[in-house]
């Protein structure tokens, strides 16, 4: 859900960060990211990257063999990143769950503490911020770029759905006792916060999308939700760890499939059904490749009611159409849109 922000336009970047976040500036004193740009980490050369990215809550800087990936310092409505504690444990539970799901890629969190006019490494306990370390990849080796290059079949997309439920497996046994709480709802109010959560974002671009459009889908996703047992016979003991698991965050490395960037901002985002998750990546490959590259995920994990199928693909493409609007490109955004559409109709 976190798009990237590489040349959006002002005002609708403005409209993606409002929802997220109190918008103020960074700290008078330098932070991590400054330090970063003026070459200031003592021991390691950041002057000039390749490029940077930026997303709604991070700035990444790309180098010949690495990537450093940094926070921002701001105070979003999932907790405020001015705060050294909020920080501390984003960043642990990032890089843990991104470790387990792309261990290829996330190298190391690194630990650092301010010296002057200079940062210094230092270990995690007595650090004063962080940063996470990454392999270099590819972006054109992401799902999205080979979806639209035509470049991926329907093998290696079985591939990327058997390898995600996999490892998303074993997340889920990992991080089960931490997540505990979330682990006795009802998958039924999960779903219909969800909604809500998703209606709100659409609130949020009415120039693109009118408010009465997004009552209709959502009513219409949400009518069919509350008359189908699914929901309500559902035993949470089979609740999963969810992921950000959009076209993006999909890349290969070394020819391996990677799940990078994986952790859902607010917690109450990071459990629920592990059908969701499914339908996401069969709705970036429906959108963006083909409805017969899509049913190759379907194939390759275990059967769902084909109306929760189309629910769940109806959110994900509500979601895309509000990441791509936000970043100013409306033509994939549209497409998703009418997928929602049309799948909204169908119910």
């Amino acid at each position: 859900m976190i798009e990237r922000l590489q040349k959006p336009c002002p005002a609708r970047r403005y409209i993606a960060r409002a929802f997220f976040c109190e918008i103020f500036d960074y700290n008078k004193a330098m932070n991590l990211i400054e330090a970063f740009e003026q070459n200031l980490i003592d021991g390691l050369n950041t002057s000039s990257p390749d490029k940077t990215i930026e997303t709604i809550i991070s700035k990444i800087f790309f180098y010949e063999e690495k990537v450093f990936k940094i926070y921002k310092y701001e105070k979003f409505f999932f907790g405020d990143f001015t705060s050294l504690q909020f920080r501390k444990d984003f960043y642990f539970e990032d890089f843990s769950q991104n470790q387990l799901m792309a261990p290829e890629v996330y190298l190391f969190l690194r630990g650092v503490k301010k010296a002057g006019d200079k940062y210094l490494f230092s270990g995690r306990e007595e650090a004063e911020d962080f940063f996470i370390e990454m392999k270099k990849f590819d972006d054109n080796n992401n799902l999205t770029n080979l979806l639209l290059g035509k470049k991926i079949d329907k093998i290696q997309l079985g591939t990327i759905a058997e390898e995600m439920v996999l490892r998303l497996k074993k997340l889920t046994e990992a991080k089960r006792d931490k997540y505990k709480n979330y682990f006795k709802n009802r998958l039924l109010d999960i779903h219909i916060a969800d909604l809500e959560s998703d209606k709100n974002l659409l609130y949020l671009i009415p120039s693109n999308v009118p408010k009465e459009k997004v009552d209709k889908i959502i009513g219409l996703a949400l009518k069919a939700s509350l008359k189908n047992r699914y929901y309500l016979d559902y035993n949470s003991d089979n609740l999963s760890i969810l992921i950000d698991n959009h076209a993006d965050n999909i890349v290969f490395l070394n020819g391996k499939v990677q799940f990078i960037d994986v952790l859902p901002p607010k917690e109450s985002w990071r459990v629920g059904d592990l059908n969701f998750v499914i339908c996401r990546l069969a709705t970036d490959v429906a959108v963006l490749g083909s409805s017969k590259l899509a049913d190759a995920v379907y194939v390759n994990c275990e059967a769902m009611p084909e109306k929760i199928k189309r629910i769940y693909e109806i959110r994900s493409a509500l979601i895309q159409a509000w990441c791509f609007y936000s970043v100013n490109k409306s033509e994939i955004a549209e497409k998703y849109l009418k997928f929602a559409e049309e799948k909204a109709l169908s119910l």
